[in-house]
Formats: C-alpha cells, sequence, structure tokens
C-alpha cells in the first residue's frame, strides 16, 4: 500500500527534467534568455490525454533557484514569464559552454547579494536600521525594517539581511569581521 501512495503522489509531482538533450537555451537579439525543448505541448488542465513530446520553442524564460543557500548550482526551476514552471535541471554542471554561462548569468543578475567585509556605520531608530558598509561591490547604504526578522542564519556564522527594498546582502562568516564591525552587528546575532 505505501508503495502505490508514493507512486500516485510522484505522479502527481510530474516533474520535468530538462537536461541539454531536449533543452537548448540561448540569448534573443535584446539579450533575453529564451528556450526551445523536446516537451509535451502545452495542454488546458481540462485535458487528460497526454500527447507526446516535440521541439517546441518556449520564448522567454526565467530562472528560478530552488535551495538558494544549500545547493545553488542545484535544482533550478525554469519558469515562463508569468511564473509557469516548464521544467527543472538537476544540476548546473549538466550545461556546458553558451548554455551554462547563459543560465549562471542570469542566476547571478537575479541573486546578486552583495557580500559585506565591513560595517561603517549602524544606527537604529523607530523601528528601521540604517546600514553604511563596505561590500565586494563597493560602498552600499541600505535600510531594514524590524532587523530581527529580517536577518537569518544562512550558515553557523553566515548572515543575509534583506533591506526594505527586497534587497539581500550576505555576510559569510561574522566571525571574520574587524572587531568594531562586529560590535556594531553583534546585537542582532
Amino acid at each position: 500500500m505505501e508503495a502505490n501512495a508514493q507512486q500516485s503522489f510522484l505522479d502527481l509531482a510530474d516533474i520535468t527534467y530538462l537536461t541539454p538533450e531536449n533543452a537548448v537555451f540561448s540569448r534573443t537579439k535584446n539579450g533575453f534568455p529564451v528556450m526551445r525543448a523536446f516537451l509535451p505541448p502545452v495542454t488546458d488542465d481540462l485535458t487528460e490525454e497526454k500527447l507526446p513530446p516535440q521541439w517546441q520553442d518556449f520564448g522567454r524564460v526565467q530562472f528560478h533557484r530552488a535551495f538558494p543557500f544549500d545547493t545553488p548550482d542545484e535544482y533550478i526551476s525554469v519558469l515562463n514569464m508569468d511564473g509557469k514552471e516548464y521544467g527543472i535541471i538537476r544540476s548546473l554542471a549538466d550545461f556546458a559552454g553558451e548554455a551554462g554561462e547563459l543560465i549562471q548569468k542570469e542566476l547571478a543578475r537575479k541573486y546578486l547579494s552583495p557580500a559585506i567585509t565591513k560595517i561603517l556605520s549602524l544606527k537604529d531608530k523607530l523601528g528601521f536600521s540604517y546600514w553604511e558598509v563596505e561590500t565586494d561591490h563597493g560602498k552600499k547604504s541600505f535600510t531594514m525594517q524590524d532587523t530581527y526578522r529580517n536577518m537569518f542564519k544562512n550558515s553557523e556564522n553566515g548572515v543575509v539581511l534583506t533591506d526594505v527594498d527586497g534587497n539581500r546582502y550576505v555576510i559569510k562568516d561574522v566571525l571574520q569581521l574587524d572587531a568594531k564591525s562586529y560590535r556594531k552587528i553583534e546585537l542582532y546575532l
């Protein structure tokens, strides 16, 4: 009985894995990522008949990491511009050359998280914290609301901060910060 329950769950999940054999990624003349893939034609939700796969142009796509902190180069969801998933790339290592570069660049752009190397100033006022920091992308200033809720640990000593605009900043290892920077952030850890 348990095997049948597991099998029916897997049938419901219906995950399509994208590989170099069934998906080709390229850019439009304007630089947007597009996909051509060997997949079953898209039908409405009422159609129960499964059509055989065929090569199709799916147009513009976007990429989303399923586990951005734990396994950033595995289980990459490929979606249309409305957020409908076409399939999953199990590992970026499967895509070499231009396709791999394209996917890596799009993910780097989407998940840009400057690494904080030094905290120059940190002030609290009326539920907001105002940060001036040095990062691997230069000096940055940002504001966080409810700092305790918008800061979380992503590893033993790593921290991710999300500002009021949804931008993310990382501190890869708080113990590697200089003493003054550590004292400024210590209260929130």
